[in-house]
């Protein structure tokens, strides 16, 4: 078989927004995500921690700033979050 039939080339889409996802969140998730924001508070400097993490959209916001602000712990901490998405 042709890898050319196999693989098909798939059109860019960078920098299209990707649509809001509202999705509610389990009260696992949002306890984890509430935790990250309370122990990793120097990625969080603007962040209200008293704000509610309800959805999918905020879950992912935190896991960004996780990722691009923290170290190592941050990072697996992201990854925890992100696993149980």
């Amino acid at each position: 078989m042709d890898s050319a039939s196999i693989l098909q080339e798939q059109p860019a889409t960078y920098g299209t927004p990707v649509p809001e996802d509202n999705t509610p969140v389990s009260e696992e998730v949002q306890r984890m995500a509430h935790e990250a924001v309370k122990n990793f508070h120097e990625c969080f400097w603007w962040w209200n921690t008293e704000s509610s993490i309800l959805t999918r959209d905020d879950v992912r916001e935190v896991i960004r700033t996780l990722r691009m602000g923290g170290g190592h712990r941050a990072w697996w901490a992201a990854q925890r979050i992100h696993k149980c998405l």
